[in-house]
Formats: C-alpha cells, sequence, structure tokens
C-alpha cells in the first residue's frame, strides 16, 4: 500500500508536491555557465590594484616635490679623546663609565713619583748653576780689577819711558836708562794685553754661566709641568664613555686613554638626496623624530650643508664619505645636512649614533 492510499483513509488532504517539499536547485558542474565570470573578477581586481600603486606612485613624486624626507639621519656629537702628555703607571680612577663629568673635573692620575724625584733634581741643578754663576761673576770682576791694574802700570810706564828718552835727548841720562824703560813700557803693554784678554774670557765664562742657570730653569719648568700634567682633567661637560681604564695600567703619552662625548655640541646629520639638500637653506625649520625619544616630533633648523663629500672609502679624512648603496641596491648622492635642535632637548638626553629621521617642507 502506498503513502498516499493511507493518507487518504486518515483523511489527510493531499499536499502539494510543490508545497510538501524545498525546489532541488541542480548543482552547476565544473564546466557550466558560471564559468565565464571569473576572468571579469580577476581583471577588475588588477584593475584596482593597478589603480593603487599608480596612486601610491603619483603621491610619492607629488609629495616629494613639496617635502624633504630622510631616514639616513643620526645624531652626532664631539667625542673628546683624553690622552695623556706623559708616560706612566695610573695611579687611581676617579670616574665611571658612562658618568657625567663637567669641565675641569678629575679623572684619574698617573703615578706622580718618578716625576717628582726629577722636579727635584731639577731644582738643585738650578741652584748648582746660580752657584756657579756667583763664582764666575766674582773672577770677572778681579780680571776687571786686574786690566784697570795693567792700565795704570801702562801708563806709569809711558811717563818714565817719556821722560828717560827726554833726557837722553838731552844727555842727561845714559842711553840704558831710555833702553829699560822701552823694556818697562812693552811690558806694561804686554801685561795689559794679557789682562784684557783674561777679562774676556771671564766675561764669555760668566754669560755662560747665566746661560746655564736659564737653562736648568727651563728644564725646571718643564719637569714642573710634567708633574703638573700627571693629574688628567675633563676639558669639556659630558659623558664618559666606553671607560676601560684601570689603576696600574701603563698609558703612553700621546696615546687616548678616555673619551668624553662633549653634551654641548649635539646636532642631527641627516643625508638628504642632491636636491633636496641644496634647498635646505640655513635656518629651514625641519621636525626630527628621534628612535630613542619615540613618539614625539623635535623643531629644529638647518646650520647649512656639507660643500663636499668623498667619492671613495679610505683612511679617515676631512671629508665624509656617504655610501651610495643599501642591501646592494644603488642609491642616488647624498649631502649631510647639519641640523640643531630647538630646546628643551628630550630629558632623557641624545645619545650619540642613535638613528632618526627628518622630514622638511620644500
Amino acid at each position: 500500500m502506498t503513502l498516499e492510499t493511507a493518507d487518504r483513509r486518515q483523511g489527510a488532504q493531499p499536499v502539494p508536491a510543490s508545497a510538501s517539499a524545498a525546489p532541488v536547485v541542480p548543482e552547476r558542474p565544473p564546466g557550466g555557465e558560471a564559468a565565464p565570470e571569473a576572468p571579469a573578477s580577476s581583471r577588475r581586481r588588477w584593475w584596482i590594484a593597478s589603480g593603487v600603486v599608480l596612486g601610491l606612485v603619483a603621491a610619492y613624486f607629488i609629495m616629494g616635490a613639496f617635502v624633504g624626507y630622510t631616514q639616513d639621519a643620526y645624531v652626532r656629537s664631539d667625542l673628546v679623546a683624553i690622552a695623556p702628555e706623559v708616560s706612566g703607571i695610573i695611579q687611581s680612577v676617579a670616574v665611571e663609565d658612562n658618568a657625567r663629568v663637567k669641565a675641569g673635573d678629575f679623572l684619574a692620575v698617573i703615578d706622580p713619583k718618578p716625576f717628582e724625584l726629577d722636579v727635584a733634581l731639577k731644582t738643585q741643578r738650578v741652584a748648582e748653576a746660580k752657584a756657579a754663576a756667583v763664582t764666575q761673576q766674582t773672577a770677572e770682576a778681579a780680571s776687571k780689577a786686574a786690566v784697570d791694574a795693567a792700565q795704570a802700570a801702562l801708563q806709569l810706564a809711558q811717563t818714565d819711558f817719556s821722560r828717560a828718552q827726554q833726557l837722553t835727548r838731552e844727555q842727561f841720562e845714559a842711553q840704558a836708562v831710555l833702553d829699560k824703560a822701552t823694556a818697562d813700557l812693552k811690558s806694561a803693554e804686554d801685561a795689559l794685553a794679557r789682562a784684557q784678554a783674561e777679562a774676556r774670557v771671564s766675561a764669555s765664562r760668566t754669560a755662560d754661566a747665566n746661560v746655564d742657570i736659564a737653562v736648568a730653569e727651563a728644564e725646571l719648568a718643564i719637569a714642573q709641568y710634567a708633574l703638573s700634567r700627571t693629574r688628567l682633567t675633563a676639558p669639556v661637560s659630558g659623558y664618559i664613555n666606553n671607560l676601560t681604564l684601570r689603576p696600574g695600567a701603563y698609558v703612553a703619552a700621546g696615546q687616548a686613554v678616555i673619551g668624553i662625548v662633549d653634551d654641548s655640541q649635539w646636532r642631527v646629520i641627516a643625508n638628504f638626496k642632491e636636491d633636496v639638500a641644496s634647498g635646505a637653506k640655513p635656518g629651514t625649520r625641519v621636525w626630527v623624530w628621534l628612535d630613542s625619544d619615540p613618539g614625539r616630533l623635535y623643531r629644529g633648523k638647518v646650520q647649512g650643508v656639507g660643500r663636499a663629500i668623498a667619492r671613495s672609502t679610505g683612511p679617515a679624512e676631512l671629508l665624509p664619505y656617504v655610501a651610495p648603496t643599501t642591501d646592494w641596491i644603488r642609491l642616488r648622492r647624498r649631502l649631510p645636512v647639519t641640523i640643531y635642535l630647538d630646546p628643551p632637548l628630550p630629558e632623557r638626553g641624545l645619545f650619540m649614533g642613535a638613528d632618526a629621521r627628518v622630514f622638511f617642507f620644500r
């Protein structure tokens, strides 16, 4: 017996086939009529992507014509390298790494004992030179007295010779008297010549003694200066950087042992493309983003544009070198632009070498 016959026996009304069951939608075969819609959707997406890319490119070039921007910027100051003027053993170090110091603060001391001994030795040499000079001045005075005596003896001999010559001419005296007067005159002349020569030698020795005093005093001054250089002090205010100096270390004159980052010379160096940098005139207002203090823009002014860059790498020179490649991509040449930030500076301070970003309206 069928279901329909059973329903009729129960008095049920027949249900139309259209109301008893939902319409069945036949499945679309893979190769059905909907397949042609896929290329149209793909073309639409392609046009949208192309429009977005073209819009971004256009915006980039339009913005580039009015705004100068670079990520190739960094914070810079001056690193003052402190090198001792004398060699020796470090006796003590009075600062710690990363500490802030003021100009004139004591940093370290080289063992002063050898320099103190040298000062004592040079002081004694000055005293000896002065004593020798006094002795020589006494000898010079005696030489001058001898010259005076010889001149007096010569005058007397000349008087005796003139008298003897007159008397001999008038035949009041024998020739022997004139001969003796002549010999005495010659002897007096020779004595004066010897006294004058000795006086010149004595004066020269006195001058040499005075030179010895000057040399000894100069050597003493150098020794005293070297002693004063055993104390290393900060020439500028700033921060001690990468301190490795310890007591007992030997330091050589002229070799840097302490570095101080100058706290008064903070600036930002921004490498802009040539056409952008050439338009950054001194005084141009710029805005700086510091990676060490994110979330805030700092105002600044252009101090100037570097007028020369090195075209190749090499030893440290006066010309800065700006690398024209980044990750194997050849970039346009860039020129360094120096920027000074307007006060106040960040509360946490600035960090030499930290990254920055700079933009300004052209």
